[in-house]
């Protein structure tokens, strides 16, 4: 029996480094049928349980803009407690709300962007969990399976397998199969617990997401109460500038303060784009000559006219206010098309003309769009005619949801009506 025992000593380890070529040339022994499948552990998990890293990508994006967000309308709130209660007009305080309302709105979307891409992973997270709980209990029951034929079988049949060869070559053959067969036991059981931790850390993902997507909606409805109380403060003070006199002479202040900056504004411009064709005189390339265009340009929105150029009379007060564009009412969120070829030059909040846009067209002709709910084309970005670059929108403006549109050359504002077809 010693001498046995030495004898397997020194075959093993032979046997065992043989077992990644092919086995001997002898028919496979019964045991082979007995032993487990064999499947690569990592290859199987990675298959079953690794999340789309796409996916995780895109939602570790949103999870900061969202941090962003929320800590850029914390501030903003925190401002405006601060400034209430000091002596404000009635149009800083409209100010102050509509820039509260925008940013609210802004984080309400990046909200609803973050549940839906979570709830995408939901789905993908439970369907994988499905799908790698169920090779689980597969892989126990092969595991079941084999345990109890080696506990049938016993230790002892092992040494009777190896100790009834006939021949040293049938010993060899034997040592390997056996060895063979430890191995995909081996194999099996670590693919099982890999596959254990695959569920469980898929459960851990799952538990996160379904109590993240609680906290949004909370979140959501929080600020949809904030965004009707907004809305609610901003028609009130809207209705105050509107029936109050001295409101209303804020108002008007307040516009021809906004045309000087707007003055002032397309003179920078100018300069900068006198500037850049000082190397390359001529028109900008591609615009072609704007001053032909008097009474060929398309609207920019379709609607009614609500306030003309010039001077505009108030019929309750009595005033009378110099209009540097045109008003055309419209639906909120009506595209607004560039009337002409151009170059957009500037895009941003301004005072009285709220979110605003501003359009080269070379030569020293500009349009500008305001009161706008959102623009969607970038500073630099070159336009093409009846291209679309935003939505009508009520922002800045005391008149209610319309478009604020104005043609200068230079600093001079020109009547667009003679302008559009």
């Amino acid at each position: 029996m010693a001498a046995l025992a030495l004898l397997l000593a020194l075959l093993l380890p032979a046997a065992l480094s043989a077992r990644e070529g092919p086995p001997p040339a002898v028919p496979a022994p019964e045991i082979l049928a007995q032993a487990a499948p064999s499947t690569p552990p990592s290859a199987a998990v990675a298959d079953s349980s690794a999340p789309d890293e796409g996916s995780g990508t895109e939602i570790q994006a949103q999870k900061r803009e969202l941090e962003t967000l929320r800590q850029e309308l914390e501030n903003r709130r925190q401002l405006s407690k601060q400034l209430k209660g000091r002596e404000r007009n009635i149009l800083g305080e409209l100010r102050d709300t509509e820039r509260n309302l925008q940013l609210t709105l802004r984080y309400l979307k990046a909200l609803e962007r973050r549940r839906r891409a979570l709830a995408g992973d939901l789905g993908q997270t439970t369907s994988e969990l499905g799908r790698t709980a169920v090779q689980l209990e597969a892989d126990r029951r092969r595991l079941a399976w084999r345990l109890r034929e080696i506990f049938k079988r016993g230790r002892s049949r092992d040494i009777e397998y190896i100790l009834s060869a006939r021949s040293f070559g049938d010993l060899v053959t034997r040592t390997y199969y056996l060895a063979r067969v430890a191995r995909e036991d081996r194999q099996q059981m670590l693919l099982t617990q890999a596959r254990r931790v695959a569920v469980q850390d898929t459960k851990t993902r799952l538990e996160e997401r379904k109590r993240e997507l609680d906290r949004l909606a909370n979140e959501t409805q929080k600020e949809r109460q904030a965004l009707s109380r907004l809305t609610a403060e901003r028609r009130r003070l809207l209705k105050g500038v509107r029936s109050d006199a001295k409101s209303n002479e804020q108002a008007q202040a307040e516009i021809k303060r906004a045309s000087r900056r707007i003055q002032g504004l397309i003179e920078q411009l100018e300069k900068r784009r006198l500037a850049s064709e000082r190397g390359a005189p001529g028109e900008l390339p591609l615009f072609g000559d704007f001053s032909k265009n008097q009474g060929r340009l398309a609207w920019p929105v379709n609607g009614k006219i609500i306030r003309g150029f010039g001077n505009q009379k108030n019929p309750r007060f009595n005033t009378s206010t110099y209009n540097s564009g045109i008003d055309i009412g419209a639906a909120f969120g009506t595209p607004i098309k560039a009337v002409a070829r151009g170059r957009m030059d500037y895009v941003n909040w301004l005072e009285g003309y709220g979110k605003c846009a501003i359009l080269n067209h070379g030569g020293g002709y500009y349009t500008l769009y305001a009161h706008a709910s959102e623009v969607s084309a970038p500073v630099g970005k070159d336009v093409a005619v009846g291209e679309v670059i935003g939505r009508v929108g009520d922002t800045g403006s005391t008149i209610g949801t319309a478009l604020h549109f104005e043609i200068r050359r230079g600093k001079q504002a020109l009547n667009p009506l003679v302008w559009l077809r």
